[in-house]
């Protein structure tokens, strides 16, 4: 099955995020920071990025500019899972090549069918 990474400092909506995406058959690997977020990109090579925006050490901007500067990473699709629901933070987004942006609160049942769309 499909490998998810995702980047996001709120370990309890990380946790619960993780669990219904392990429900769903995926293999997923977790990261609390920026930087710990590219480190594991690199080492896991996953299929997909679930990437939040206000992260520690490193912004999930700042985390999507580097992969997709990074020549065997930047195929991988992230999507930003984030709060900031701000029309330049959307913009900002995708002017670094992200694939798609969701706002917290968000419907799990449109992100599972979000990831299935660039899993396939």
């Amino acid at each position: 099955m499909a490998k998810i990474l995702v980047v996001e400092d709120d370990l309890t909506f990380a946790s619960i995020l993780s669990i219904g995406l392990r429900s769903k058959g995926y293999t997923v690997e977790m990261a609390h920071d920026g930087l710990e977020g590219l480190r594991k990109a690199e080492d896991f090579i996953p299929d997909l990025i679930i990437l939040d925006v206000n992260l520690p050490k490193l912004s999930g901007f700042d985390v999507a500019m580097r992969l997709k500067e990074t020549e065997t990473l930047k195929k991988i699709p992230i999507l930003m899972l984030t709060a900031l629901s701000q029309e330049a933070n959307i913009e900002r987004g995708y002017s670094l090549g992200i694939e798609d942006y969701l706002t917290k609160p968000f419907n799990v049942e449109h992100l599972f069918l979000k990831i299935k769309k660039y899993l396939s």
